[in-house]
């Protein structure tokens, strides 16, 4: 079972599981035009019913979506243990009892409309992964005519691919933690598929990882692959769970990834905040038959 951290120093707590963290030196206003170009309209927004929180999601049909599973799962939290970390005290706990939410708490929001969803399904590996195969769909109980689904990518060459992730969640500066806050805008950033791993599925790793690369200090922040930082680089974190990570080629723009975590360094965040940090995208072309024999259904 995997351990998840509460930081007891109040200072963090408001800040560490949100999205859209953007580069110190580059104006907001950038990010979210890029998330406003019409290539991004099948980006929408998951709603729950009485909570502040959601997720993100990609419209793939005219009647279906795709996100992360864990977006959908409700649990009872565990206390484990507390650490020390740099001085400050740490709780740590484990998740138990972890079950299917009931879909009609929630509401998908793509453009500026509302849907209730028909039907929800969970990767069928989910659960016995224990976080593993992130993946939902959901079907709508209406469809979507003026919005054109995402195009689903097939390739598994992503290595060193340029990229574009969009979502939904709060927005700040990297080396200003504080300044993270929930919102409600959508927001878009650039990075590269810096290294791929994880667990296998087909022999193949599941996982596309990218680090937040700094302007212009790479001893503190290179985890992974090119030093250099994208002009939009950013990094999405829990906020933006279930978005995608989108790749052109050859002109058109294909779904290769959708947000499942990546959790914070805790080390990392404490000497440059954001910058270092690695989020990870399940790879959807290891799972295009499953995508697709779902939607037929």
């Amino acid at each position: 079972m995997k351990k998840k951290i509460i930081l007891i120093s109040i200072i963090l707590i408001g800040f560490i599981s949100y999205s859209g963290v953007i580069r110190h030196d580059v104006s907001e206003e950038k990010y979210v035009k890029l998330a406003n170009q019409p290539q991004f309209d099948c980006v929408g927004q998951i709603h729950q019913t009485g909570e502040d929180g959601g997720g993100s999601c990609v419209l793939i049909t005219s009647k279906h979506i795709l996100t992360a599973a864990h977006i959908f799962v409700e649990s009872d939290e565990k206390t484990d243990t507390t650490i020390d970390i740099q001085g400050k005290q740490v709780d740590t706990y484990v998740s138990v009892n972890k079950r299917v939410a009931d879909l009609s708490n929630y509401r998908i929001q793509i453009g500026d409309k509302k849907f209730k969803g028909k039907e929800l399904t969970l990767h069928p590996n989910y659960f016995e992964s224990e976080g593993n195969y992130d993946l939902a769909i959901v079907e709508l109980e209406t469809e979507i005519q003026a919005i054109r689904p995402a195009s689903i990518n097939h390739k598994l060459d992503e290595l060193h691919s340029k990229v574009v992730g969009v979502g939904f969640g709060a927005t700040g500066i990297a080396n200003k933690p504080q300044t993270v806050k929930p919102s409600a805008k959508k927001l878009a950033g650039q990075n590269v598929v810096d290294s791929i791993g994880g667990y296998q599925v087909k022999n193949r790793p599941a996982l596309l990882l990218c680090d937040f690369d700094h302007p212009n200090d790479t001893t503190c922040c290179n985890k992974m692959g090119s030093p250099k930082p994208q002009p939009l680089e950013y990094i999405a974190t829990g906020g933006d769970s279930g978005c995608g990570l989108f790749r052109e080629s050859n002109n058109k723009w294909h779904l290769i990834g959708i947000l499942s975590g990546g959790g914070i360094d805790l080390n990392q965040f404490f000497k440059a905040g954001y910058y270092g940090q690695v989020m990870e995208f399940t790879r959807v072309a290891l799972f295009t038959n499953w995508i697709e024999n779902e939607i037929k259904n």
